[in-house]
């Protein structure tokens, strides 16, 4: 019996266009830099300023975060859209009807960001609401998708998130609200034909008939949807609750993922470390959104992150599985262990195996059921860079613990 790690017991869409100036990066299948497309047909990667900075942020500290993801190597990883989220706005619009910055947190504006961000090689992305406020009760789009389409086109903005925080008419319906994400959508693709379209048609759905038709819908005008709720409490003991819940929302959705179309799980490293997320919550939540291709938006103090937590995002094995593009379709289970398989970019096959019961617990699988038809294989732990063969598959795991390898013919 040849152990793998400390958890797992085993027995004997991307052309090279390039737009404009500052095009940014993303890794090729096999984990190294490649000329970067926009929009990508890979999932996004970048930044995400909420679970850290929420409302308080600020143009000085978006610089920063920008640069950090610079010199921590972060970018060159593949890491390259910046984005604001809800917080930035002027608690009025401007006589003319614009939406426009709260002016203390950002004096110099939204186009000088966008100028700062694209500068340094990034994408520079934004927030705003399909109703008539966002969640923290600032303007939102409702009657304005065109003009503000227009707008953040004319500040050099390359990715758009539309939130659903309410704020629409109370005979609004699925059809209705459905409509006017697609409606918003085509506006900002009319005055940018390559803007990031992400949206929140289907998280007040969640738990609805209507979410998967919302999710369908998503499917066919956007780039990312949410399909999962808020990553909060963030405290050590929700860690693996939230993350292996995200993963169940997500399973029976891979028919509506493709190059350019992702099921978005939300932003990964929460206000890590604050959170109180150990090193193998981080990995764990990782291996669920590398597996199922999803965006990867870190939204943490860059420069608090531990060099531990900077090496696991830029690992560059989860990276090439979560930028193949392809969620995971493939599960079987034996026990309370699930694994997921899906292709490998770097040969072979990726699987996660999830312990999903009350308690420690042991799966046994035959290297058939993994599709592999000689008498010995090897698995390399992509966390612990360890490697093992072996002829049979019998994974103990802790409660909520995760294990991402991946597995070749030996």
């Amino acid at each position: 019996m040849t152990d793998l790690g400390s958890a797992v017991l085993m027995k004997a869409w991307l052309s090279t266009k390039v737009v404009g100036s500052h095009a940014g990066l993303l890794p090729d299948g096999g984990g190294t830099l490649a000329s970067g497309e926009w929009p990508p047909s890979r999932p996004v990667m970048g930044y995400n300023t909420w679970y850290q900075f929420r409302t308080s942020i600020t143009e000085s500290e978006v610089v920063r975060q920008a640069q950090l993801l610079v010199s921590s190597g972060l970018a060159s990883a593949g890491y390259n859209c910046v984005n604001l989220d809800d917080g930035w706005m002027a608690a009025e619009r401007a006589a003319n009807g614009e939406l426009t910055w709260d002016a203390a947190k950002f004096p110099q504006g939204i186009p000088w960001l966008a100028d700062q961000i694209h500068a340094l090689g990034l994408r520079f992305g934004i927030y705003t609401a399909i109703g008539t406020r966002t969640c923290q009760s600032l303007p939102g789009s409702w009657g304005h998708y065109a003009q503000d389409a227009e707008t953040f086109a004319s500040w050099g903005v390359d990715f758009v998130k539309v939130d659903d925080c309410g704020g629409l008419p109370a005979e609004t319906t699925l059809e209705t609200l459905t409509e006017n994400f697609r409606q918003f959508g085509a506006y900002l693709r009319q005055y940018n034909p390559e803007v990031v379209y992400s949206q929140e048609l289907p998280i007040q759905q969640i738990g609805k008939p209507s979410f998967l038709p919302a999710v369908r819908a998503s499917a066919e005008f956007a780039h990312m949807w949410r399909v999962a709720h808020d990553e909060y409490p963030l405290t050590q003991a929700n860690a693996s609750p939230m993350i292996l819940g995200h993963l169940a929302a997500d399973l029976d959705l891979h028919s509506f993922a493709g190059p350019g179309h992702w099921n978005d799980l939300d932003m990964v490293a929460p206000g890590f470390p604050a959170s109180g997320w150990t090193l193998a919550d981080l990995h764990s939540q990782l291996s669920v959104w590398a597996m199922e291709a999803s965006p990867l938006l870190i939204s943490a103090d860059i420069g608090a992150l531990p060099p531990a937590a900077l090496a696991a995002l830029k690992n560059p094995h989860m990276i090439a599985i979560d930028q193949s593009g392809e969620q995971c379709s493939n599960v079987i289970m034996d026990a309370h262990i699930e694994a997921l398989i899906k292709p490998d970019p770097k040969g072979g096959i990726a699987v996660l195996f999830v312990n999903l019961g009350p308690g420690t617990g042991t799966g046994s699988f035959s290297l058939s059921q993994f599709g592999i038809t000689s008498a010995r294989a090897s698995a390399y732990n992509v966390w612990t860079g360890s490697t093992t063969t072996f002829n049979e598959v019998s994974v103990t795991l802790r409660v909520g613990q995760t294990m991402l390898v991946q597995i070749q013919e030996a």
